[in-house]
């Protein structure tokens, strides 16, 4: 594995990749944006204010969706930018009240479209790309995504849980192209956040992009080894670094200013989202849903969110973030500025928990 020129010169820290916001990542403005702030106002088409106002309204709504989830009928919640109402769905109409007194408003759904995500995984059904709960507010069943023109599959689930949808076939970012951020094994990735744990001190990326012992070279010897790797299954890996790398909680936007990461609080659906992308720089969309899974050519990946954001060859493992709060890193997706696009990203959390390890925030 090597680094660029450029990340070597800006150290691990400054090669962190990420920022926060929502926007229609189907847009062609590749103009650069100078802090966070800008890209959302540029991709959402918002005053500063407004941007400003949204990411409050989301940081309260996530508290708020927080404290639902202890609920035992919860099912899952929205989170509308426009009218910055949050929408939590329970399968309890006793449950609605409560929902209402932490100040959300309570949809009343037949069923927690999570059971319907469990049935597909463990059927895996062929021919089909993924499978995501609809986050339409009062929505209680799951999209099916298929290739265009494809047949109706054979799901094993009842028809009426279920909502078919055409989509392109999803892929991996890591590419055999060699070049710029890292590479491991000849595949281009993508470094994410910073993570400590157990002595060790490295960062987070996707876990197709190495195995478990795989190193990237500097010219004295390694600079760091992937000590932790699952793909598929899940999509992420923990690569230890060596001195001189220092990490640290920032993210890099590409030109003069750097986002600190504070947290890991995960985002409503319908949140803002952005990912820093070395392809595309910072491109910002909406948080779309959560417990996704996607058919990879390699296998599944389950547990996935997906935005409306942007990224390209080589951005596996690009972090994702709304205000401040890392969310995830990239997974895949498919499209491009100007023809729509699509990003699957690996959420955060359950990669600390399952390897030990502690975000890097200060």
């Amino acid at each position: 594995m090597r680094l660029s020129p450029a990340l070597a010169a800006l150290g691990l820290g400054a090669a962190l990749l990420a920022a926060s916001g929502p926007a229609s990542a189907d847009t062609s403005d590749t103009t650069t944006a100078h802090t966070p702030l800008d890209a959302l106002v540029r991709d959402l088409d918002l005053t500063p204010a407004q941007a400003n106002g949204l990411l409050e309204a989301q940081a309260g709504a996530a508290r708020t969706d927080a404290a639902a989830a202890r609920l035992d009928a919860y099912a899952g919640s929205s989170f509308d930018p426009r009218t910055r109402v949050l929408t939590v769905r329970v399968t309890d109409p006793g449950a609605a009240a409560a929902v209402e007194a932490l100040g959300a408003e309570a949809a009343v759904v037949d069923r927690d479209p999570l059971q319907t995500v469990r049935a597909l995984d463990a059927a895996a059904p062929e021919g089909v790309l993924g499978w995501y709960p609809d986050p339409s507010p009062g929505s209680d069943t799951v999209v099916v995504e298929v290739a265009p023109g494809a047949p109706a599959p054979d799901l094993g689930v009842p028809a009426d849980v279920v909502r078919l949808v055409e989509a392109a076939p999803p892929r991996t970012y890591g590419q055999i192209i060699g070049g710029h951020r890292y590479s491991a094994n000849g595949a281009r990735c993508t470094i994410g956040f910073s993570a400590r744990g157990a002595g060790a001190e490295g960062f987070l990326t996707a876990g197709h992009c190495g195995a478990v012992g795989d190193t990237f070279p500097g010219p004295d010897g390694p600079l760091g080894v992937f000590r932790h790797s699952v793909f598929p299954g899940s999509d992420g890996a923990f690569v230890q670094v060596s001195p001189p790398w220092v990490v640290t909680n920032l993210v890099e936007n590409y030109s003069s200013a750097r986002l600190g990461i504070t947290g890991s609080t995960p985002a409503p659906i319908g949140s803002a989202v952005c990912v820093s992308s070395p392809t595309y720089g910072w491109q910002c969309g909406t948080l779309q849903s959560r417990n996704q899974t996607v058919n990879y050519p390699e296998g599944s990946v389950r547990g996935l969110f997906r935005a409306n954001v942007c990224a390209g060859p080589g951005d596996s493992g690009a972090p994702l973030v709304s205000g401040s709060q890392a969310q995830g890193i990239v997974s895949g997706g498919s499209g491009a500025p100007g023809s729509g696009c699509t990003v699957f990203g690996q959420e955060v959390n359950p990669l600390l928990a399952m390897w030990g390890l502690t975000l890097v925030t200060a």
